[in-house]
């Protein structure tokens, strides 16, 4: 088998070539190689003059070596002296001359030797060949003979014989080198063109592949080849255009089997450019790819000029698909969101467990962690929220493509396209989008206006909401709906489509307000059933209040924060830190959130008076008990009795109102820069009635109890005032009275220290009318009744002195007014019997005085509560002045407060053995 592969190198070196495919022709000296007898010298020759060692052939141009070599048939002296020795002098060339002439002498003598020595030898050699000559020739079967064409015959005959066999064996070879030449001729034809012929399958292999760029180019480069270079693919069997000039003219049929030829590989290139397409298109379609990656197929789309724009297509794909995934995606997650209601809804959950779910929310927002994953309504919010962030980041994810494809065919990016009426098309289909997107988010969320909204009154709560979620869940899931919604309105705004600015920030304000609407209906909901959380447990820290004020406390400032974060769309904390001018809120927000936090603080008041009368009813029974340690003390309370539900309930809408109330206003107000000045007035008038209204109802149960026993003992005890003997003791009927006064006085001390002193002060004021009618109802008065009355009046006044007010110091007057008026004198009597009964009355006063003493030292333990406060003492005991002392003779008298005037000071004074004008005080506390 014949080896016709051929070593490029070696191709090369003997073709003297650089390249396999050379464009144009270079001459060579073909004589380079040749050796010194055809008469180009290889190297360098002695100097025939003897001027210089040798002459440098090699250092001389080609066409002047053979001038100069003196060994050449064209040897020109001219040349050789003027290139071999340029600078010689006359001198040297004559000095060469003579070398030049003794070389030339000694050359001829020695060839004339030569002869002479064998001049014999070349006769005899002449004589010989001559005579073998002759004998060829002229000798019959010599082989010079003409019948045997000069001895040539036989070899012909043999070399005949050896070209037949030669024929018969070479022949089949001759004609395969033949076919062989023509294949490599061939060959050469479609290597030359070998992208030409190879482009179906470099195309079919790039699309397969996934190379669509590269296979572009190569369709390009084909494409301008077929059209401006036919010749290059495909030459003629022409001189010219094997030669390889695109220019080559072929004949007609050369032309047309030319033209098959590429029909047959064209045909081939584009249906793989029709499947290339088809796969473009099918990629334009596809939503999921960048918009660089849709940009870059639509380019190389219209450099294909399908029938089809592809900016047309990939835009209305795009908007259908919008729809299609907006439509979905709303879909399903209406779905499961009715899925969650239901749920929620198939869970039954009474007021006191809302109020658990509340206080669950407390306890988070406490621990500043708030997540709200497992409260009431959780589940049905999260879906709210997926619903939200579904159908946002569907279109945001989507639409900036469609947008920026369009504005770059605004711009005439895609200057290929050319379908009419496209950009306004495109316009149309982006402002659809949006307000389906509106459309979808606003009919869930059953947006309506807010400045409609804002002239009515609240709206109730909207069916979306979950039912039995707390107001701190929903303004946790709806702050987190909110931000994705104003992310998604914040993307789109940045698209700058025109005509959607307007729709789309009046959506984001109409979805602040709506859900702020939300908040505050669940705010006033949850603020009427906040008294549940309270479990009466006393707080440490605030004298006789219970840490239900904490969480309150807590609620609100947790629902005006989110409220803010809600109305406003910022995110900072407006309770800490500087607080801008600038809050974000609108006036109809805040003109809503100030009206939720008013209206919840009205229910947190009305939740306090509930609280008092109503039994003592835990959340958690298992954990909680009615018996309340009071303060840091080992005291602890029954909370179970109405007593100290009251009177805590008293301290706490004090503390309420007095500190947290102004406290939370004005931290209010400084978050939302509105005005509280006559809403606090009135919930100051309501605290203050309703507390009344608790105090009044202790105070009441208790002055009864203390003074049906007042009453008992004056009028139906069996005394007879009018004909009493002497006082010797106070009636048990008073201790008993002020026994149970000091009851009241230890059970407000235990539970609500601060309102010792407004307790009995209260329960005194009402005593002494009570008294005050009783004394009234007795007929008349003897000496005795006169000085029994008058004996316990002024030992209970001065025992409570502490506690009596102006008001019960005028009605203490009016009994000891109303005691003289009744006391009978004897009547029809002379001088000496008013003398005398004058003097027996004052010996009496004297022992009154005495028996008083005697009683307030054996009470002074029973009744210690009642003494004066010492500096710096919280028992909460009025002042009394160190007034009541009468002096006479160096001695004190006990005489009562308020002694009357005219007859009864004459009586009181002892016929004016008493200095002073008759007023009488009342004497210290123990004597």
């Amino acid at each position: 088998m014949l080896d016709l592969e051929v070593d490029e190198a070696t191709l090369l070196k003997a073709y003297r070539l650089e390249t396999l495919e050379p464009t144009s022709f270079h001459e060579f000296d073909q004589h380079d190689d040749l050796p010194t007898s055809a008469g180009i010298v290889a190297a360098d020759e002695p100097d025939p003059l003897g001027l210089h060692a040798s002459v440098p052939l090699r250092q001389f141009p080609k066409e002047l070596r053979a001038q100069v070599s003196v060994s050449s048939k064209v040897f020109d002296p001219k040349a050789f002296l003027s290139t071999v020795h340029p600078e010689a002098t006359f001198a040297d060339l004559s000095h060469g001359l003579s070398q030049l002439k003794d070389n030339i002498e000694q050359r001829s003598h020695a060839l004339k030797v030569l002869v002479e020595d064998n001049f014999d030898r070349f006769v005899a050699v002449k004589a010989t060949t001559d005579g073998v000559y002759r004998e060829m020739k002229e000798t019959e079967g010599g082989p010079l003979a003409p019948d045997s064409d000069y001895g040539v015959k036989e070899l012909k005959d043999i070399l005949s014989q050896a070209s037949a066999r030669a024929d018969q064996v070479f022949t089949p070879v001759l004609e395969n080198n033949l076919k062989a030449m023509k294949l490599r001729s061939t060959l050469g034809v479609f290597e030359r063109s070998k992208f030409f012929f190879n482009l179906p399958g470099s195309l079919a292999e790039s699309v397969e592949a996934g190379r669509y760029d590269v296979a572009l180019r190569d369709y390009e480069k084909g494409k301008y080849l077929l059209e401006n270079r036919p010749g290059q693919l495909l030459a003629f069997n022409t001189a010219a255009g094997q030669a390889g000039d695109p220019r080559a003219q072929g004949t007609e049929k050369q032309r047309q089997q030319q033209q098959r030829v590429f029909r047959k590989v064209w045909d081939a290139v584009e249906a793989t450019m029709k499947d290339m397409e088809q796969r473009l298109f099918a990629a334009l379609r596809e939503p999921k790819r960048s918009v660089a990656d849709q940009e870059k197929t639509i380019e190389m789309l219209l450099e294909l000029s399908p029938q089809e724009d592809p900016v047309a297509a990939f835009l209305e794909s795009q908007h259908t698909h919008i729809h299609t995934l907006m439509r979905t995606s709303y879909s399903t997650a209406r779905s499961k969101i009715h899925s969650c209601r239901t749920m929620n809804d198939l869970l039954p959950r009474t007021e006191k467990d809302r109020a658990r779910d509340i206080q669950s929310c407390l306890r988070q927002v406490a621990r500043g962690e708030p997540d709200f994953e497992r409260n009431f309504g959780a589940p049905t919010w999260r879906a709210i929220l997926q619903l939200a962030k579904a159908v946002s980041e569907n279109l945001v994810q989507t639409l900036p493509s469609f947008w920026r494809v369009c504005k770059h065919h605004s711009e005439g990016k895609f200057t290929k396209s050319k379908t009419p009426g496209l950009q306004s098309r495109a316009k149309r289909w982006a402002n659809e989008s949006i307000e389906s997107y509106l459309e979808h988010l606003s009919s869930f969320f059953n947006l309506t206006d807010y400045t409609i909204l804002a002239r009515q009154l609240l709206s109730p709560v909207p069916g979306w909401v979950p039912t039995g979620s707390c107001s701190m869940t929903s303004a946790h899931y709806m702050h987190l709906t909110l931000q994705e919604l104003q992310e998604a309105i914040n993307a789109l705004l940045s698209l700058d489509i025109p005509d959607t600015s307007i729709a789309l920030k009046s959506f984001i304000t109409n979805a602040r307000f709506n859900f702020t609407e939300v908040l505050c209906n669940f705010w006033q909901a949850d603020a009427k059933i906040f008294y549940m959380l309270e479990d009466w447990t006393i707080n440490p820290d605030e004298q006789s209040t219970t840490l239900f004020l904490k969480d309150l406390s807590s609620f609100h400032k947790s629902n005006a924060r989110a409220a803010y974060h809600i109305a406003s769309g910022r995110d900072l904390d407006p309770f800490e830190g500087g607080r801008s001018r600038d809050t974000g809120v609108s006036s109809e927000c805040t003109s809503r959130i100030k009206s939720a936090f008013l209206d919840a603080l009205y229910a947190f008041l009305d939740g306090i008076v509930h609280l008092a009368f109503s039994e003592y009813d835990p959340l958690d029974p298992t954990i909680s008990t009615s018996h309340k340690v009071v303060g840091n003390s080992r005291l602890t309370v029954d909370v179970q009795e109405l007593d100290t539900r009251i009177l805590l309930s008293v301290t706490n809408l004090a503390y309420l109102n007095k500190i947290a109330v102004p406290t939370m206003a004005k931290q209010f107000q400084e978050v939302y820069h509105c005005k509280m000045s006559e809403d606090l007035t009135t919930i100051d008038e309501v605290a203050q009635q309703l507390d009344k209204i608790l105090f009044h109802d202790f105070t009441k149960r208790k002055t009864d109890a203390v003074s049906s026993v007042f009453k008992s003992g004056i009028l139906h005890s069996g005394i007879d005032w009018a004909s009493l003997p002497s006082p010797t003791q106070v009636h048990p009927f008073i201790y008993e009275a002020l026994l149970a006064l000091v009851q009241v006085h230890a059970q407000v001390q235990s539970v609500t220290k601060p309102l010792v002193s407004r307790t009995t002060i209260a329960i005194l004021e009402s005593l002494t009318e009570v008294i005050l009618d009783s004394f009234q109802r007795v007929p008349k008065f003897g000496m005795g009744g006169m000085l029994q009355a008058t004996l316990e009046i002024e030992f209970v006044h001065q025992t409570l002195t502490a506690f009596l007010s102006p008001k019960a110091e005028a009605t203490l007057k009016q009994i000891y007014e109303v005691i003289s008026k009744k006391y009978e004198r004897v009547k029809d009597s002379t001088g000496e019997a008013a003398a005398e009964e004058s003097r027996t009355l004052q010996r009496e006063l004297e022992e009154v005085k005495k028996t008083l003493v005697m009683s307030r030292k054996m009470t002074a333990l029973e009744f210690l509560c009642f003494r004066k406060a010492s500096s710096g003492s919280s028992s909460g005991g009025a002042s009394t002045s160190n007034s009541g002392r009468l002096q006479r003779s160096g001695t004190t008298t006990a005489t009562p407060t308020g002694a009357p005037s005219g007859s009864a000071k004459t009586l009181w004074s002892g016929s004016g053995t008493m200095s002073g004008s008759g007023s009488v005080r009342t004497p210290a506390s123990g004597r």
